[in-house]
């Protein structure tokens, strides 16, 4: 058996024996010790991974662990890119994911428990096969798991893990056994041909594995320490190969040295070009800021309108947070009101929150049943905009003096939000739309959300005012009733961003001098998300997912002849601004594989040494900017005295910002997977608190 060559030189795989036996053993115990059995399985994983990189780091790994003539630590990479799939495939074990969690667990068991137990019969000569019979079965092993991990990903790809299609599976193993059998047994007459098969078989396997892993850790959310080492260990396997020649198999070594050149200088082309567009961005967007407009700078326009608002609260199981605000709705004394809260089908007490309100001829209450309801926000905004539409015909109201605005159920406004609303209409006939500065509610020290909306977003719609492209956000919209009713269709699509899709073809309409603006002391807040990233890295994907279907719109905005240069290029940025991200978070996906493949096998070289360097640079050049946003956060709450203004503070608010930026690095990879898998649907976003709570 020792003959075979295969287990030669493989230390590590007495920790894959023991390493079996008690993830076997854990696996029959089910869900009972699964949490423990992933915490263990991911530290002994990360373990022998932390070995193998301390070595690379301080003298390249050492030739006789890597003997490219045998190819036991090729088995033992195989099964760590199986440990990868279910240690960092952090989600809840249910119906798909808890199959495909226990297959990819009981596969991986089966492979450390094999080579290790081979490896233990092998040092203490215990014979329990003979030679012949030893080939077939580890040969015959070596073809289950390839077939297996192939039905993985190919009902990966089917959009489901069904039962039918495994057992199939199954069945076609014992065929290709004996087909195995049959034909090739009386073809090895050596060792090295034995190795040569085994090679080949791991190789699919390690290829189908890694397209697992990679497509695991772009489509799901995960902790960003979590997707590193996902695609580090899944990945390492394909880098090893490239880096030494087994069997004198020159060409996939070369193959593989000439794709990573190529896609080195793919990945250098687009970070120049991010960083480009970054630093653009950036400093546009901090010229914007010094210019942004105040009511204040028009009390004397004269009031001749008292505009009529009326407000649509799309609603749907916001028990917690609806009463809170249509009482800060109502508070603001405006006379000239009507609050239409759509309730869709709300399956909690939301209903029962709003009954105090029934008495105050400004409120109304739409209730939308099933199965016409729960269809998406635009199509119950819909639905209630052909009802105004309907009484103010009837009525014959004014169209022009009337103001459509959507707010969110979980909202808060100023006692004079609507007199600043009113009096910008005022100043401006010919305006369309109004967009208000968002603020997210501070639950804790964490500031990233609010620090985003209130500087990041404000000072992109400031740009946005200087170039005539200022779109709607979806919470504190104003558009006069006349702009939507031009449109000659209904105003919200089934988009991700109905808001963002209705500004983009208002700016495409017919509508003459389309001009929408941003006031930076109208002002409404909302609740945030905390403690829980998951929920925030789902809404942002959602956002983004919007954002990407928008991109239909691209060649009109360029062929339109309504819009003047400057908004052809602001919109036609943002449009194209997913897809840079998405590019850009390959390449440093990329970037990580390549660098942690050559250290593990090369050491720690001078090219790596370099790319470290401006690794870290670059990474102080974003902390910097993050610096400056923040210090301009901590200035403004001061002016507000809502918070004092300290270096200290100003560190923290950088640190949660940046942290903050790097969680959101993932959303757009798993948006554009989304996009072209037609996953369009979402379930709704569970509300934390109430507005109060949250203050």
């Amino acid at each position: 058996m020792t003959e075979i060559g295969l287990f030669a030189n493989s230390g590590f795989l007495v920790l894959s024996f023991v390493m079996g036996i008690v993830l076997t053993f854990l696996l029959s115990l089910r869900l009972n010790f699964l949490s423990l059995f992933i915490k263990f399985l991911s530290f002994a994983s990360l373990t022998i991974f932390l070995i193998l990189l301390v070595s690379g780091l301080w003298r390249g790994v050492h030739p006789i662990l890597f003997d490219t003539q045998a190819n036991p630590v090729l088995s033992l990479f195989n099964s760590l890119s199986l440990l990868a799939c279910v240690s960092f495939f952090n989600l809840k074990p249910v119906g798909e994911i808890k199959r495909i969690k226990v297959v990819l667990g009981s596969i991986a068991s089966f492979y450390l428990a094999y080579f290790g137990g081979i490896h233990f019969f092998a040092k203490t000569g215990l014979a329990i096969f003979n030679d012949s019979a030893m080939i077939i079965f580890a040969l015959s092993m070596q073809l289950i798991l390839t077939l297996v991990a192939l039905a993985i990903v190919v009902n990966q790809i089917g959009k489901k893990f069904s039962h039918t299609s495994y057992t199939i599976t199954l069945a076609m193993a014992p065929l290709s056994i004996a087909v195995f059998y049959f034909y090739f047994l009386s073809s090895f007459t050596s060792p090295k041909e034995v190795q040569e098969i085994q090679f080949l078989l791991q190789f699919i396997l390690i290829t189908v594995l890694f397209i697992r892993t990679i497509y695991i850790g772009l489509s799901n959310y995960l902790p960003s320490y979590r997707k590193i080492f996902l695609y580090i260990i899944s990945s390492f396997p394909i880098y090893f190969i490239v880096k030494f020649q087994f069997f004198e198999i020159k060409f996939l070594s070369n193959l593989g040295q000439e794709l990573i050149n190529k896609f080195t200088l793919i990945a250098i082309f687009f970070s120049i070009l991010t960083f480009v567009y970054y630093t653009l961005e950036t400093l546009l967007l901090w010229y914007a800021y010094g210019t942004k407009s105040y009511t204040s700078d028009l009390e004397d326009v004269e009031i001749e309108t008292e505009h009529h608002i009326v407000v649509l609260i799309p609603c749907m199981n916001e028990e917690l947070v609806i009463k809170d605000t249509v009482q800060s709705l109502l508070n603001t004394g405006y006379k000239n009101l009507e609050i239409y809260v759509i309730d869709d089908a709300s399956e909690d007490n939301t209903v029962a929150e709003l009954e105090k309100f029934q008495t105050d001829s400004r409120f109304q209450l739409l209730r939308r049943v099933k199965p016409e309801a729960q269809k998406g926000k635009g199509e119950a905004l819909n639905w209630a905009y052909q009802k105004v539409t309907d009484k103010y015909l009837k009525n014959r109201g004014i169209f022009e003096n009337t103001l459509i605005t959507i707010i969110n159920a979980d909202s808060s406004v100023q006692p004079d939000y609507f007199e600043k609303v009113n009096r910008v209409f005022n100043s401006d006939f010919e305006l369309t739309g109004l967009q208000s500065k968002v603020q997210i509610i501070n639950k804790d020290d964490n500031t990233a959300q609010d620090l985003e909306f209130e500087e990041i977003i404000n000072a992109t719609q400031s740009l946005r005012t200087k170039t005539n492209t200022v779109a709607f956000g979806g919470n504190g919209q104003f558009c006069k009733l006349s702009t939507l009713y031009s449109l000659h269709e209904l105003p919200w699509t089934d988009s991700l961003v109905e808001d963002f899709d209705l500004s983009l073809r208002i700016f495409l309409s017919e509508i003459y001098n389309v001009r929408n603006v941003q006031y930076d002391d109208i002002m409404i807040t909302q609740t945030g998300i905390y403690g829980d990233h998951q929920a925030l890295v789902k809404q942002r994907v959602r956002w983004a997912q919007g954002n990407i279907q928008t991109f239909k719109y691209l060649y009109r905005i360029i062929k339109s002849d309504n819009l003047l240069l400057k908004q052809k290029l602001e919109l036609s940025f943002t449009l194209l601004k997913p897809w840079l991200m998405s590019i850009e978070y390959l390449v440093v996906v990329y970037t990580i594989i390549v660098m942690a493949g050559t250290i593990i096998i090369s050491g720690f070289t001078a090219s790596i040494q370099i790319f470290i360097f401006m690794f870290l640079l670059m990474v102080l050049y974003i902390f910097a900017i993050n610096l400056v946003w923040a210090t301009l956060y901590n200035r403004n709450q001061k002016r507000n005295s809502e918070a004092a203004f300290t270096g200290k503070k100003v560190i923290k608010d950088t640190y949660y910002l940046t942290k903050f930026l790097i969680l959101l690095t993932q959303i757009y990879p798993q948006a554009t997977i989304r996009y072209f898998t037609a996953q369009n649907g979402w379930d709704k976003t569970k509300r934390q608190a109430s507005i109060k709570d949250n203050e």
